[in-house]
């Protein structure tokens, strides 16, 4: 399964700096990719200054790293490690540097192995599935509006305008340990598929239909530019994160 990524963030209208991170990860060696597979991670940071900024960097450059460096015999359980260690160095970070106290992140991770995907996350950050023009969310939000909808105290649509939408339940660093919801991916994944994480900047704004339309642009530079534009054109409240992944056969 070749693994075409592509990202962009932006600061929105409303932020004086930009706490979000996005990055991947892939070995060049055609034989270690078909092993180890690509890693994609987005990240909200959180906290005064610029500890939200550290923070989001901090978790996303260690789960990339702690994922590449994992054995590769048990993936679900390295990916979960991963974002453990980025849960713990988050924390020390904020622990060693008194005006960091307090950061936090979310942080949302899919690995791609060949037909197999797995998703990792904590917080509000996203992960979906885009496959025949509908978008499928993989992840549910750590969230209390999210919580209100799944108790039915609130619609979808009334979580999306409530005023305590960016109040989020679990997050990465906050503490030394987090519990972390990881799983493998119902069925394999095809030639053509999407991925697309996203923060919630992003899917605060943008509907999930919205996102598998503009998945349909022929270059993910222009998915990515595309998706952006939305967010910004509604308001741009937040920062805005995306990073989506197209699949093809072969190598």
């Amino acid at each position: 399964m070749r693994v075409e990524v592509r990202g962009a963030s932006d600061i929105g209208l409303k932020r004086s700096q930009n706490e979000d991170h996005l990055g991947h990860w892939s070995p060049a060696d055609p034989a270690a990719r078909a092993c180890r597979g690509t890693l994609l991670a987005v990240a909200d940071g959180m906290g005064g200054a610029l500890a939200g900024e550290v923070a989001s960097r901090i978790a996303v450059e260690t789960v990339l790293a702690a994922w590449a460096a994992a054995p590769g015999d048990d993936p679900l359980a390295d990916l979960t490690a991963a974002v453990e260690a980025a849960n713990r160095a988050v924390y020390r970070e904020s622990v060693a540097h008194p005006d960091l106290e307090g950061m936090g992140t979310t942080l949302c991770a899919v690995a791609v192995r060949g037909p197999e995907g797995l998703v990792a996350h904590v917080g509000d950050s996203r992960a979906y599935l885009v496959r025949d023009g509908v978008a499928r969310a993989l992840t549910a939000d750590h969230s209390l509006v999210a919580q209100l909808v799944r108790s039915r105290q609130l619609t979808v649509e009334q979580a999306r305008v409530d005023p305590r939408r960016n109040v989020i339940t679990r997050s990465v660093g906050v503490a030394p340990t987090v519990e972390v919801e990881a799983a493998r991916l119902a069925g394999p994944l095809r030639a053509g598929d999407a991925l697309v994480l996203c923060t919630d900047g992003l899917h605060g704004l943008v509907s999930d239909a919205e996102i598998a339309l503009a998945t349909t642009a022929a270059g993910l530079d222009a998915v990515c530019a595309d998706l952006v534009r939305l967010a910004r054109e509604r308001g741009g409240h937040d920062n805005i994160t995306v990073l989506v992944a197209r699949l093809a056969g072969g190598e």
